[in-house]
Parts: C-alpha cells; sequence; structure tokens
C-alpha cells in the first residue's frame, strides 16, 4: 500500500473551511483507495475531530492533515499554544466541572491537556485513558459515569487512540484509524455485549483460578458449545504466551461480542525498569530471534522485540530448513516513515498474506506456512492484530460465530 500525506491546510474559522477541509480529506480518500464505507467513517471521524479541537481551541488558528494508507490513517491537528486565561475560564465553564475538568470524562480529560500550564512537555492518550478507567470502574462503583460519558463521544468510538502533545508553544492531537478488514464491525459499533475484565500480573498469575474465570466470561457471552470451546482455547493461548514473555507486566482480558462475532482483547504495560531492559536486549541478543517456535511464539517476538524498537521486529527471523523467513516485516503495517515513536502494529492477516505469496519460490516460506496451519490460534481466529508502543501491549483476536 502507497503511504500518502495529504495537503495541510490552516484553519481559523472552521464554519469558511469546512468544505476545504473536506477537500483534503476526499482528496486523501481518493489518493489511498479507502473504499466507500471506510471512507465514510473517515470523513464523519475527521469533521468530528476539528470541531472537537475548535471547541477548545477557539479562534486559533489550527494546521490539519492526513497520513497514512488504505489500512490505516492517522489525522492531525497542530496548533500554536496561546490559550488565554479568558478562553481556559470559558471552557472550564462550558465544561461544567469547574476545576477539577480532569477527573470528570472524555471531555474533561482532552480540555485539561489543552488548557494546563506546564514547565516542560505533556502527553495524553486515549489507550491509557480507558484502561484507567477499567480500573476505576472495578473498584469505584462512582467511576460508572466517567466510562458512560467515553462511550457516549462519537470521537472516542470512532477512533482506535487519541494522542495530546503539549508544550509551552505548540498543541498536537494526533487520532488513529484502523481500517484492518477484521475491525470492521469492531471497530465501529458498540458490542451487543461486552464482558467483565479479568486481570493478570505477571507476579501473580494463578492460571486455575484465571481458566475457571474465562469459563465464567464466556458463559456470559451466550454462544454455542463449539463457539465456547474455541473461544476458551484463544484464552488459553494468549495466556500462554504471556507467560512465555520475559518482561514483567500487567494486563486485563476481555471478551466482546458482535452479531457475527467474538473479539479477545488485551491491554497491558509492561514494567520496563533499566535493569529488565538490559536482560530483555541479553536474551534477544542471545536467541539471535531464530528461536520464535510456533505462531504465539512469533507473537511473544514481536511484543518483546517491539518493546525495545521498531528496528528490531523489522529484523525478527526464523530459520526453516536451509534459509530464514523474516516474519516480523512480512506481518507489519501502518508504519509512518521519520515518526519518532511510531511503535508496531503487526497483523496475523498480514504474515498469512505474505507467506501464501511467497511459499511457491521458497521451500522456507513453505515449512513457515506449514507450521502456520498447524497453530490452534492461527486455524481459529479471522485475525490476530498486535499492537505495542512503549512499554504498551495491545492485543485483539477476532473469532468469527459458527451459529
Amino acid at each position: 500500500m502507497r503511504f500518502i500525506q495529504s495537503e495541510h491546510i490552516k484553519v481559523a474559522n472552521l464554519e469558511s473551511r469546512l468544505d476545504d477541509a473536506n477537500k483534503v480529506i476526499d482528496d486523501y480518500i481518493s489518493d489511498t483507495g479507502i473504499d466507500s464505507k471506510k471512507a465514510l467513517r473517515l470523513r464523519l471521524l475527521s469533521e468530528e475531530v476539528l470541531r472537537l479541537a475548535k471547541s477548545i481551541i477557539g479562534h486559533g488558528i489550527m494546521e490539519f492533515w492526513l497520513e497514512g494508507d488504505a489500512r490505516l490513517t492517522r489525522i492531525y491537528l497542530t496548533a500554536e499554544n496561546n490559550i488565554d486565561r479568558y478562553k481556559q475560564d470559558e471552557l472550564l465553564s462550558v465544561s461544567k466541572t469547574g476545576e477539577n475538568s480532569a477527573e470528570k470524562g472524555f471531555f474533561g480529560k482532552l480540555l485539561a491537556m489543552f488548557i494546563m500550564d506546564v514547565p516542560g512537555e505533556s502527553t495524553w492518550n486515549l489507550r491509557d485513558y480507558k484502561d484507567e478507567i477499567r480500573r476505576r470502574k472495578r473498584e469505584d462503583p462512582y467511576s460508572q459515569e466517567a466510562w458512560d460519558d467515553l462511550e457516549r463521544s462519537l470521537v472516542a468510538n470512532l477512533a482506535d487512540d487519541i494522542e495530546v502533545g503539549i508544550s509551552r508553544d505548540k498543541i498536537k492531537m494526533v487520532v488513529t484509524k484502523d481500517f484492518s478488514e477484521a475491525l470492521s464491525t469492531i471497530g465501529s459499533r458498540v458490542p451487543e455485549y461486552k464482558g467483565d475484565y479479568t486481570f493478570i500480573d505477571s507476579n501473580k498469575l494463578d492460571e486455575s483460578t484465571l481458566y475457571d474465570k474465562a469459563d465464567e466470561l464466556i458463559e456470559d457471552l451466550e454462544v454455542s458449545k463449539k463457539d465456547a470451546i474455541h473461544l476458551k482455547l484463544l484464552f488459553e493461548e494468549t495466556v500462554g504466551m504471556l507467560k512465555s514473555m520475559a518482561a514483567d507486566y500487567h494486563a486485563e482480558i476481555w471478551f466482546e461480542k458482535y452479531k457475527k462475532e467474538c473479539c479477545l482483547k488485551l491491554t497491558g504495560k509492561t514494567l520496563m525498569d533499566s535493569a529488565k531492559k538490559k536482560e530483555l536486549i541479553s536474551i534477544s541478543s542471545d536467541h539471535d530471534n531464530h528461536s520464535a517456535k510456533g505462531f504465539m511464539g512469533k507473537v511473544t517476538d514481536v511484543i518483546e522485540s517491539g518493546l525495545l524498537n521498531y528496528t528490531d521486529v523489522m529484523k525478527l527471523q526464523q530459520q526453516y530448513g536451509a534459509g530464514y523467513v523474516s516474519y516480523g516485516s512480512m506481518g507489519l503495517y501502518g508504519f509512518t516513515e521519520g515518526s519518532v515513536t511510531p511503535g508496531i502494529q503487526w497483523s496475523l492477516c498480514d504474515y498469512r498474506d505474505s507467506l501464501e505469496a511467497d511459499q511457491d519460490n521458497n521451500p522456507s516460506v513453505k515449512e513457515a506456512w506449514d507450521e502456520l496451519e498447524k497453530s490452534i490460534v492461527a486455524s481459529l481466529a479471522k485475525d490476530v492484530l498486535v499492537g505495542v508502543k512503549g512499554d504498551r501491549i495491545d492485543i485483539t483476536m477476532v473469532y468469527e460465530l459458527n451459529d
């Protein structure tokens, strides 16, 4: 897929420049080849992001553009950080949350970032905020209000992530939309049912209790017996993958049910102090990335190498017979050249498509394909999407219901 960067436009009066902004969006859609259904979602998300940012910045001038391809798009907004005290007071009043707006919902969190007086640079992102609200919801029933506010936000529901960075002289917001085929339903609709969250800590991993909890969660999905068995297998494989990781972590796992699909979601943070990072680098160097046996072993390798840096994932390879297969680069997508902290996105479907295209010409790739065909996860999941950025891990396993 071809990487596209749209025209950059300056927006002061949004109403007068909305047509220009829509032209930038439409030209980007045409250049990337995003299809009509996805294009509609991107237009809607882009317009809502513009309105949201403008409601915060007010009369300041924003720069707006899009970057990416038909698979993954990022919407960029930058502005000078010159919101005066009068505008800050007005925004606090509009949000109806007073001085504690940072604790009151999605808009309040964004607002607090934009108007804070920072000595250096501060950042906020939607994924971490969702994690925070999930944990608070579990421990404090009063945080349900913040969760409901998040569920009602059109931008928060359409976007896969939102990142806000603010310094003394600059504000930057980046909104990410992933158009992976497996996410066509999951990434654009509210689930029919969202299960409870199971919290896992690498230092307190009680497998028997965890698997009993998985049975309860799957029973609540009200799926067929066959689907329940398959979902339990995906859960067990995911826990097995976590157990094999060299890094310490704390993670949350839950299920979501849609009309024709279920997904297992995992989000986690690694506890990467300097000593642990050195240990991980040492382990990576020792096995030269050649010992990642099986599909889930490769997922583990992608995650651990992604925690170190993007370049390490590009180098990932497995020895088969007399040759090597670069499984890291085969599954990667959505990388923006020149990005300071790109993170990585890796997909089972991309990996499978690359293997399928090359297996007739390369005996080693044929062996890798045979290995993939034997994988429980690869045979059950419609797709497995892995994201690693900084110390954060996100995994989505999409499963197509039989009944």
